[in-house]
């Protein structure tokens, strides 16, 4: 699959790769036991490997094969081989690679805010079948904008797909300036959700 990250992965301008704000995760990790984790649109495997490190066993998914191998570069050398995985699949299609699985966690900074609707609908509606009572996700997801990259989406985009099975836990701002390149100007917000049936 040929598409904007493909490309940018591929010529090497990758400009969120320097975000350092992990918004949210940390408390979350602090609060709850490890468990199984998944981190949708992994990219270089930054969210992956800080949950693998927190004794999670995690599954990272992304489609471009350079970040993922720049993924698994990072958790060999972080040491955290045996408590991750890649995979590479379409998020719309996550049956196809994850069939079956079950996570209490899952994570999702910018791939959500850029899928179209449809991929919206689809990737949630497997998130909800493949978490128990008490899962909860994070999600990191620009507001509602226009021009070139992602569309964003905001907290009742987010509940209106995960449905009334969820509830917001907290929703908050990212600091000021976490867009980069052509989303520099976007408003970014952490949501931490939580599936309550």
């Amino acid at each position: 699959m040929v598409s904007m990250y493909s490309l940018m992965y591929g010529i090497g301008y990758t400009p969120w790769e320097g975000e350092a704000d992990y918004g949210p995760l940390p408390d979350v990790l602090n609060a709850r036991s490890p468990g199984r984790a998944l981190d949708v649109g992994c990219g270089t495997g930054r969210h992956s490997v800080l949950m693998a490190e927190r004794g999670w066993q995690v599954v990272g998914v992304d489609y471009v094969a350079k970040a993922l191998s720049r993924a698994r570069a990072r958790a060999e050398q972080d040491g955290v081989t045996d408590r991750v995985r890649f995979v590479s699949a379409d998020v719309a299609r996550l049956d196809q690679a994850l069939s079956g699985e079950v996570f209490d966690l899952v994570t999702d900074v910018g791939c959500l805010h850029g899928l179209p609707e449809v991929s919206r609908r689809a990737y949630t509606r497997w998130v909800t079948d493949h978490t128990a009572p008490g899962a909860e996700m994070v999600v990191a997801a620009a507001q509602p904008r226009q021009g070139p990259g992602p569309k964003g989406i905001n907290e009742d985009g987010i509940s209106a797909l995960l449905g009334p099975g969820w509830e917001t836990v907290n929703a908050a701002p990212a600091p000021a300036g976490t867009g980069k390149g052509p989303m520099r100007d976007a408003e970014f917000w952490w949501y931490r959700m939580r599936r309550t049936r």
